[in-house]
């Protein structure tokens, strides 16, 4: 297998048809067959289906494609980085963020980063953390700043230390809800235990952190709402349904004077933030750059 008879594979299956292969390839037909052919020969499968018209590509040609299409980006991605090395660097860093860690963490740092590479520009897409993965998966952004869980099988990592004016390094989990849902606790935190029994709204992505620390309590919690969106935790905190669990730094967005905040303690929930980027991808040289500032 040759890069040259990926590429001809390629056109042939974007075509669709071998003479209107050739002619897009500005080649003669019979070469492009043969290549075709030795292909299918050294993969020992059938990469189309063919009738006296056109070309349906098969199922191990789907999975071929797919791949190909991966090695040659990859080629080139290494080809472009390679031709410029020592030189000054352009390109365009696409960064997914949530925007309670990426407000604080990325200015300063893309600040610093473009006095030292001024032809660099980046493209900054928001959301929580399972939007921020699938433009990871969708190969949309370079790099992303998560919060925990995540998938460590699948992303690189560099732990994130926020500036949350404390000394812990990570976000801590708060209780919002309307004033009548905490008579008789009038400190500024509260324990765990105390929301025994209380109805909670919380993200789905924290269900086993909860449910496993709460049972840890001795209890399993009320959850009445899973949602994907702190926002909507929040509203219907505001509507009088339900305590919202949600990270302090999170919840400051959506806060207003309706609703209460304490700080869950005995014991603690806390959540780190990463920057994360995928193990199977390439990324360029640029990209790598600017995550050692991370480290």
């Amino acid at each position: 297998m040759t890069l040259k008879q990926l590429e001809y594979f390629l056109a042939i299956a974007d075509a669709g048809h071998i003479t209107a292969a050739a002619k897009n390839l500005n080649i003669s037909q019979p070469p492009l067959s043969l290549q075709l052919k030795a292909l299918e020969d050294e993969f020992g499968v059938q990469l189309f289906e063919r009738d006296k018209r056109n070309l349906t590509i098969t199922h191990e040609g789907l999975i071929l494609q797919e791949k190909a299409r991966q090695i040659l980006d990859l080629v080139n991605e290494t080809v472009h980085d390679l031709q410029n090395m020592g030189a000054e660097a352009h390109g365009t860093i696409h960064i997914g963020t949530i925007p309670s860690v990426g407000n604080s963490l990325l200015p300063e740092r893309i600040m610093v980063f473009n006095r030292n590479h001024p032809h660099v520009d980046f493209q900054i897409f928001e959301g929580n953390s399972n939007h921020i993965m699938e433009l990871l998966d969708n190969n949309s952004v370079d790099v992303g700043i998560i919060r925990e869980p995540f998938n460590t099988s699948i992303y690189h990592s560099i732990f994130v230390k926020e500036d949350l004016n404390s000394d812990e390094d990570s976000d801590y989990f708060a209780a919002i809800a309307l004033p009548s849902f905490f008579e008789g606790i009038d400190k500024d935190t509260i324990s765990l235990a105390e929301l025994k029994g209380k109805p909670l709204i919380i993200h789905r992505r924290y269900n086993d952190l909860l449910v496993n620390t709460c049972r840890q309590c001795g209890f399993s919690p009320n959850i009445i709402c899973q949602n994907s969106e702190i926002s909507s935790s929040i509203s219907w905190a505001e509507a009088g349904i339900g305590v919202a669990i949600a990270s302090y730094s999170a919840s400051l967005q959506y806060m207003n004077d309706k609703v209460i905040i304490k700080k869950i303690v005995n014991p603690s929930i806390n959540t780190k933030s990463f920057l994360v980027w995928r193990k199977d991808m390439h990324i360029a040289n640029i990209v790598k750059q600017f995550t050692e500032m991370f480290e």
